[in-house]
């Protein structure tokens, strides 16, 4: 079997600490297929302290025979992204996608480097017309009289492989920037049930190292360990056991070498019977995480969760949280 990827090591008791709580939201889920195979998608969820109210809506649609997979998504933030991937056809083992995120609006990726394109035409009395084509950064504009223009702002994408094999995995990727990409690239190698991945940014604009993280850990079925070093400075342990085929629980430890601070927290999920589950956590600041999951029928459930400070319980602030997931 083939070792995870770098940003799944540690997945089976990360899943016990996150996966059932919404604290202080009102969410909603929904899933569905098409009779030919188009996935869809809906998820939306209010903040309760806020107000606020975010939306996205997805699709996905697969081409077995040809290992295609097609995938858009846009959310209440105007912000379209969109993936194509091609997997175990050029060699078996590999995949290699492209995706790409832009505000369909302006045309400008969030928080990534761009630029514009500008063709422009001038006409001045007695004088042959003048053309001429600029290159603009982003947020740069053009001026004068008697011109119309014409521009088209480059989309920043990605492209991203990632190659499997029974005792390896490699992930790399990296964005599509003139001015120099950032390169993002790890590996994961599995001996006897231990893990040990490496993974490394690289900003080429800057020609430095962004990210320098090691992990090390062992899976044995039922029992999973995790370490993990972040550039050297933040030191991190997980450890995952399924007690029996109702009760798993997992113990998360980190500590940062700068701030000296420590975190430290428990986490167990009890399966009452198929449709029903339990979930509670705590941590060394006395915040005490609780959750109920029902399966009310068929593709429903709903979920129900609450945080308790545990330091200020009469001072009130604590929240809760409702979910419910529809499919079909």
């Amino acid at each position: 079997m083939a070792p995870p990827s770098y940003s799944d090591l540690g997945k089976q008791a990360r899943d016990v600490f996150n996966k059932g709580y919404h604290f202080g939201l009102w969410k909603l889920d929904v899933k569905t297929k098409t009779n030919s195979g188009v996935e869809f998608s809906t998820a939306g969820h209010s903040n309760q302290d806020t107000g606020k109210v975010f939306g996205s809506l997805e699709t996905k649609y697969k081409v077995k025979e040809y290992g295609l997979n097609f995938s858009e998504k846009w959310n209440t933030d105007n912000t379209l992204t969109s993936e194509v991937s091609v997997e175990n056809q050029l060699v078996k083992g590999l995949k290699v996608s492209f995706d790409g995120m832009f505000v369909p609006h302006t045309g400008y990726v969030p928080r990534l480097r761009s630029y514009s394109y500008t063709l422009s035409y001038k006409y001045t009395r007695h004088k042959p017309p003048k053309y001429a084509v600029e290159h603009h950064p982003r947020n740069s504009s053009s001026s004068g009289s008697n011109f119309f223009t014409l521009s088209y702002r480059s989309k920043t994408g990605r492209f991203k492989t990632a190659y499997s094999h029974d005792r390896v995995r490699v992930d790399a990727d990296f964005n599509v920037d003139l001015s120099g990409p950032l390169v993002n690239a790890s590996g994961v190698a599995n001996y006897q049930g231990w893990l040990a991945g490496y993974q490394v940014a690289f900003d080429s604009q800057k020609s430095k190292i962004t990210a320098n993280n090691f992990a090390l850990g062992y899976s044995a079925g039922d029992f999973v360990l995790h370490t993990n070093v972040n550039d050297g400075r933040e030191f991190g342990g997980l450890i995952y056991q399924r007690c029996n085929d109702r009760l798993e629980t997992a113990v998360q430890l980190s500590w940062a070498s700068g701030s000296n601070a420590t975190k430290f927290g428990m986490a167990a999920k009890y399966d009452l019977d198929k449709d029903a589950c339990v979930r509670a956590k705590v941590n060394n600041q006395s915040q005490i995480g609780l959750g109920y999951q029902q399966k009310l029928r068929d593709g429903i459930t709903l979920t129900l969760s609450t945080l308790v400070d545990g330091k200020n319980f009469n001072a009130g602030g604590h929240k809760i949280g409702v979910a419910l997931e529809l499919e079909a």
